[in-house]
């Protein structure tokens, strides 16, 4: 029987604090960084001083999204609006299209970045509080901590 691949605490704490590090480099711009599992629940969270509420969710969302949805959430909305589909289409609430969401991937044979059917989905990690595009960065700077 294989063991089935999940992330760990010091995964998502490691990428957390990554990620924290990385945006605290510009202090005055307060965020927040969520790391969900494969099922999209939160496995670690933290937030700068002062990152206001919407953050928090947004965080949540953005990592939720991308756990969920087996993609980034930049790829994930750019491949529902090729297809002509909007968020209602899933009947999930909990979804968003913002940029700031990276899925953790465990890289499997062939693994390529950025290609999840060469990997096992994990997780999401979230970032928010600036411009989607410097969102992204900040969660690509945790994600970049998680070690296979």
């Amino acid at each position: 029987m294989s063991q089935k691949e999940v992330l760990s605490l010091s995964q998502a704490r490691a990428a957390v604090e990554a990620a924290l590090l990385e945006a605290s480099k510009q202090p005055g711009r307060p965020m927040a960084v969520a790391v969900v599992d494969e099922q999209g629940d939160l496995v670690y969270f933290g937030r700068m001083d002062e990152a206001y509420p919407l953050f928090v969710h947004m965080a949540i969302s953005k990592a939720y999204t991308a756990s969920r949805m087996l993609k980034d959430t930049a790829v994930f909305a750019e491949r529902d609006h090729e297809l002509g589909r909007e968020l209602a289409t899933w009947a999930d609430s909990r979804l968003t299209y913002i940029r700031g969401g990276q899925c953790i991937v465990k890289p499997g044979e062939g693994f390529i970045p950025g290609n999840p059917s060469k990997g096992t989905v994990i997780g999401g990690i979230g970032a928010s509080g600036r411009a989607p595009e410097e969102d992204e960065v900040i969660a690509l700077a945790g994600l970049k901590a998680i070690k296979f």
